[in-house]
């Protein structure tokens, strides 16, 4: 089954190489600013999702696995000094989620604000529940690049299962979601508005059902892609051809030009296991993940783990800027054991492009 129907989209990892400059910098020993900050206001979460990788999930490092455990945030107001500090380090994007859920600290909305304040681009995932007003609405279409709403289910039931609260938060969380796409509309934002599922085995059957929701409340895509789990490549094994009949069948019956069904596979194993098709992670320098703990990890997989701590941010950043990029950095990096200690790698087809473009010229890059 095809990914996606067109490659112009913001799940295609390929958009990375769009940085060429930070993947050279790094292959000559030089570490540039992110381009994005991974920010947790806290790690308050309102909900209790099956497959939380924070919470309840068993993690290939275990000591990682209670990291929202005391419910840390970070003082309120110190992050509305942070964007500023973003701006002038050369940061060009942050993506605001977090070990809980961004909608639970009171500094969420101003945040919004300030990052929209100094140019950067603004993504947030969340579960969707408190964004319940239209001061929110309008704030979100006003400061945001995208928004994702992890629904992860297409009905009621699957979604009290999955997610870990009251079956009624279901027509709720749509509903938010659905008046984000209005206020879109009267205001003539480009929000791009998601609709997030994990594939679960509580909730495998509704695929075709949250399409079909989504499509019609108007969400520009649906990411469907598979959750961590223990139980994930049997999941597949038994029931995959279902799944992706689900997807391909909602695409065909509600794919239109503002609305993609996104099948999202490229970065797991054709049996849906973690891929690390690489041979040293690098990627990691591409980005900065700074939690509600205070501490910075090496990226959003590692959050929790004590051998994935580059430092502190709070409550002195320029500290951890002037430690970004030092030796100190590069023995973390150079010392990452990926295969015995991480899970899932989001930044796998970065660590890829190191090696197959960038070192062994595979695409011939000069060649256009």
């Amino acid at each position: 089954m095809k990914e996606w129907s067109n490659k112009y989209n913001p799940f295609n990892s390929w958009k990375n190489l769009v940085h060429v400059n930070q993947f050279e910098a790094i292959l000559n020993g030089k570490i540039l600013p992110p381009i994005v900050v991974n920010y947790d206001l806290t790690n308050v979460c309102n909900y209790n999702c099956k497959f939380c990788m924070f919470a309840n999930r068993e993690r290939t490092d275990p000591k990682g696995k209670d990291f929202r455990e005391g419910g840390a945030s970070i003082s309120e107001g110190h992050s509305l000094t942070l964007p500023k500090l973003w701006k002038e380090w050369g940061v060009k994007a942050v993506c605001m989620g977090g070990g809980g859920d961004p909608t639970c600290h009171p500094d969420f909305y101003p945040m919004m604000k300030e990052i929209k304040k100094f140019g950067l681009d603004l993504g947030i995932p969340s579960n969707g529940y408190l964004i319940n007003n239209r001061k929110a609405w309008e704030t979100i279409n006003e400061s945001c690049k995208w928004i994702g709403f992890s629904i992860d289910a297409g009905n009621k039931e699957d979604y009290a299962k999955t997610k870990g609260v009251p079956a009624e938060y279901f027509d709720k969380v749509i509903s938010n979601l659905k008046n984000i796409a209005i206020t879109k509309r009267d205001l003539k934002s480009k929000l791009n508005i998601g609709y997030k599922f994990l594939i679960e085995d509580t909730n495998y059957t509704s695929i075709y059902q949250a399409i079909k929701i989504a499509s019609e409340i108007g969400c520009n895509t649906i990411q469907v892609r598979p959750a961590i789990s223990p139980t994930q490549i049997k999941l597949f094994k038994e029931h995959g051809d279902e799944i992706w009949e689900q997807v391909q069948k909602g695409r065909e019956d509600f794919e239109r030009e503002d609305f993609q069904v996104m099948g999202v596979t490229h970065k797991f194993n054709p049996d849906l296991s973690k891929r690390h098709a690489f041979e040293k992670c690098r990627a990691t320098m591409l980005t900065t993940t700074w939690c509600a703990n205070g501490k910075v990890y090496l990226c959003t997989d590692t959050r929790g783990n004590s051998w994935a701590e580059l430092g502190n941010h709070y409550p002195n950043p320029e500290k951890f800027i002037d430690f970004w990029g030092s030796k100190e950095h590069w023995d973390i990096v150079n010392k990452i054991n990926f295969r015995e200690k991480c899970d899932r790698c989001t930044l796998c087809a970065q660590n890829e492009f190191f090696e197959k473009v960038f070192i062994e010229d595979k695409m011939e890059r000069n060649l256009i």
